[in-house]
């Protein structure tokens, strides 16, 4: 069985109710020394550290393609003792509710999670955050690199497997404008469409659940519609510098 090591992290800003994201590195050493390592980082307009620390694993083993023995480190002692002091294996035991009879926070990313342990034989091992710990400190880089950046996705509260981009508006210089001038909510959303659309039908054809030849004439269909938008965007990039020049 492939031994691997995974460092992960998850992070929000004004937790629980700002921007979030996870970083995973995951690493591995071949017979003959050599090292393969991949990091993984996604960003969440609305969400909370909890969250983002149970999906840094999730992403991490999933993206494992065989079952490994995988030693896996993390500042989250939420994550790491779930584990080691059984918490989950009760959740799971008495379908993720607690000992009060309440179901558990984060269920159904619990339940997630849980598939990837019975995949693989992981340890989980606890680190003290923001101490200087390499990989520690890289998988924070990816996590708030992740929620501070522009491509956010929506957490729905449920298992996010297939997150749909969030709504972005950002700020340009329009030719007709004398300032700054926001893109219109409209603009923002035939944007989303076209990455949802894109990421629905990537994953029905990775499924089979799509013909190559659907495929391919979706694709042709997306193609157009980006295209549209990037020379929308191009003309807004023509309006700012023609603003610039005009200074």
């Amino acid at each position: 069985m492939p031994e691997v090591t995974i460092y992960t992290d998850g992070a929000a800003r004004g937790n629980p109710n700002g921007p979030g994201g996870y970083g995973a590195v995951v690493r591995y050493t071949d017979a003959g020394g050599k090292v393969y390592e991949r990091e993984y980082s996604a960003g969440f307009a609305v969400t909370t550290n909890n969250r983002m620390e149970l999906m840094g694993a999730i992403i991490a083993l999933e993206n494992l393609k065989v079952p490994c023995k995988v030693t896996l480190y993390s500042d989250s002692k939420y994550l790491v003792n779930a584990f080691n002091e059984g918490w989950a294996y009760y959740w799971r035991t008495h379908e993720y509710r607690n000992k009060q009879g309440d179901l558990v926070k984060n269920d159904l990313l619990w339940r997630r999670l849980m598939e990837q342990v019975d995949r693989h034989e992981t340890e989980f091992i606890w680190v003290k955050g923001h101490n200087g710990h390499p990989e520690n400190e890289r998988c924070d880089e990816l996590a708030t690199s992740a929620a501070d950046s522009k491509m956010l996705f929506v957490d729905d509260g449920g298992d996010l497997r297939n997150p749909k981009l969030a709504p972005q508006e950002e700020t340009v210089v329009t030719a007709d404008s004398a300032g700054p001038a926001t893109i219109t909510k409209e603009t923002t959303a035939a944007a989303e469409d076209s990455w949802n659309a894109a990421l629905d039908c990537l994953t029905a054809f990775s499924d089979g659940k799509m013909s190559r030849e659907d495929f391919y004439s979706k694709l042709e269909v997306l193609r157009a519609k980006i295209d549209a938008e990037m020379e929308l965007l191009e003309q807004m990039e023509e309006a700012y510098y023609a603003e610039e020049d005009g200074q």
